[in-house]
């Protein structure tokens, strides 16, 4: 089964958009990042894909995902170049979950989305087990752009 062929299959009439484990890597993010028919999804669940910065960097820059509330790209191969993406993405403006868990972002990656206003209506924040540091977990509570920030899992 082909990526569009296995979209379609997954999202049918819902806005949830569930992909954890299917080997997308960065190519697939890539691909994904094409499909017009991600104006539906509200939440994308991209966990455990093997995706690195590029795929992040497609996926940040996706004209389609302007309704999404919940990113999920836990366990995949992000380090601070995606962090970076995510943090100047505007293609999300209603974006109210964040969760890249298991990465390895590092403090330079958290210091990047600390200082993005892009992200400032989040609710949930997890960047557990991503390396961040001392430095990079005092970054993200001292930042003043997350006041709506109700759940927060840092190193």
């Amino acid at each position: 089964m082909d990526l569009k062929e296995l979209v379609e299959k997954r999202l049918g009439g819902e806005d949830t958009l569930d992909l954890e484990k299917e080997k997308l890597g960065n190519e697939g993010a890539i691909e994904l990042a094409q499909f017009e028919i991600l104006s539906k999804v509200r939440n994308l669940i991209l966990g455990d894909n093997e995706i690195g910065d590029e795929g992040v960097q497609a996926i940040a820059n996706c004209p389609y995902l302007a309704d999404l509330r919940v990113l999920n790209m836990k366990s995949n191969k992000i380090t601070a170049l995606g962090a970076k993406a995510l943090a100047e993405s505007t293609a999300y403006p209603k974006l109210d979950q964040l969760i890249i868990k298991f990465n390895d972002i590092g403090e330079e990656g958290a210091k990047y989305i600390a200082e993005s206003t892009n992200l400032s209506k989040l609710t949930t924040l997890d960047l557990f087990r991503n390396h961040i540091g001392e430095e990079g977990a005092k970054a993200i509570k001292r930042s003043k752009n997350f006041e709506d920030l109700r759940r927060l899992r840092v190193d």
